[in-house]
C-alpha cells in the first residue's frame, strides 16, 4: 500500500461537492482552499498518508513532530448540501504517487455520494494584469456551458500539472463532473527559487468559489493578505534593482588617465 486514509470521524454523506486545493505554484490552490475551511470551521474527518511524499517530518510549535498528509475537511451548508474540502502540506513527489493519492481519494469519495469535483490551480502568465483574472476548464460540454454563465474565461489549450489537475481528469473517467478554476498568476519566486504566496490569486479564486458554492465568508483577512503581498513585490522589486546596479557597476572596466 503506497497511500492510505486514516479515518477521523465517521458520518453518512449526501451529494458530496469536494473542493481540492493542494500546495503548487504560487500556492494558490492551497491557500484559497485553507481560507474556506478556517472561515467555515470546516470538521476534520480524514487524514490521507502516503511514502510517495517528500520524507520528512515537520516539527511543531509545541515540539512535537507530524508526518507530511492531505486532510478532509467536512463542511454542511444552510441548505444541507455537504463540501468536502481537500487540502494539506504537500504533493506526491512522483507522477505514480500523484495517480495514487487522486485515485484512493476520488474512491473515498466515490463511497460518499460524490457528485462533482472542483478544483484550484494557478495559470502562471507574464502578461501585465491588474486584477487577476480566473479561468476555467470542464470535464464535459455540459458543466462547460454551465461555468460560461459566470462570464469567466475558457481555457482551449495548454496543460495542468500536479494533482490539482489530475485529480480533474480521473474524475472524468469515473463519469463524476469536474472544473478546474486557474487564477491568473505571475508565479514571483525569491532568488532562493521559493514560490512567493499569491494572495490576490487566491482571493480571485475565492470570490468564484463563494459564488459557485453559495458561500457567505469574511474576506477581510484574506484582503489584508492581498495588500501585504503588493508591499513585499514592491520590496522585492526594489532590491533586485539594487542588485542589478551593483552587478552592472562592478563588472564596468575601470579607465585610465596617461
Amino acid at each position: 500500500m503506497t497511500a492510505e486514509i486514516k479515518i477521523l470521524k465517521k458520518a453518512a454523506f449526501k451529494d458530496i461537492t469536494l473542493v481540492v486545493g493542494l500546495p503548487g505554484t504560487a500556492y494558490i490552490g492551497k491557500l484559497s482552499v485553507d481560507y474556506l475551511v478556517q472561515q467555515l470551521k470546516a470538521e476534520p474527518i480524514a487524514e490521507v498518508y502516503s511514502k510517495h511524499f517528500p520524507p520528512y517530518v515537520i516539527i511543531k510549535e509545541d515540539g512535537t513532530v507530524e508526518l507530511l498528509r492531505n486532510e478532509l475537511h467536512r463542511f454542511k451548508g444552510k441548505d444541507g448540501h455537504e463540501i468536502v474540502f481537500l487540502t494539506g502540506n504537500s504533493q506526491a513527489l512522483s507522477p505514480e504517487g500523484q495517480y495514487d493519492l487522486a485515485n484512493i481519494i476520488l474512491d473515498w469519495a466515490q463511497k460518499h455520494g460524490i457528485k462533482r469535483v472542483i478544483s484550484v490551480a494557478a495559470l502562471v502568465t507574464e502578461k501585465p494584469f491588474d486584477t487577476p483574472l480566473v479561468y476555467f476548464t470542464a470535464t464535459s460540454p455540459s458543466v462547460f456551458e454551465e461555468m460560461k454563465k459566470l462570464d469567466l474565461k475558457s481555457l482551449d489549450q495548454g496543460i495542468i500539472g500536479g494533482e490539482n489537475g489530475l485529480i480533474i481528469g480521473l474524475a472524468k473517467k469515473r463519469d463524476i463532473e469536474g472544473i478546474c478554476l486557474l487564477a491568473e498568476t505571475h508565479g514571483y519566486q525569491t532568488s532562493q527559487g521559493e514560490y512567493v504566496t499569491d494572495a490576490k490569486a487566491a482571493k480571485a479564486a475565492l470570490n468564484v468559489l463563494n459564488r459557485m458554492l453559495s458561500l457567505k465568508v469574511n474576506m477581510e483577512p484574506m484582503d489584508k493578505q492581498a495588500e501585504q503581498m503588493d508591499e513585499l513585490l514592491v520590496k522585492m522589486g526594489e532590491i533586485e534593482r539594487r542588485v542589478r546596479q551593483e552587478m552592472e557597476q562592478s563588472t564596468k572596466k575601470p579607465s585610465y588617465v596617461t
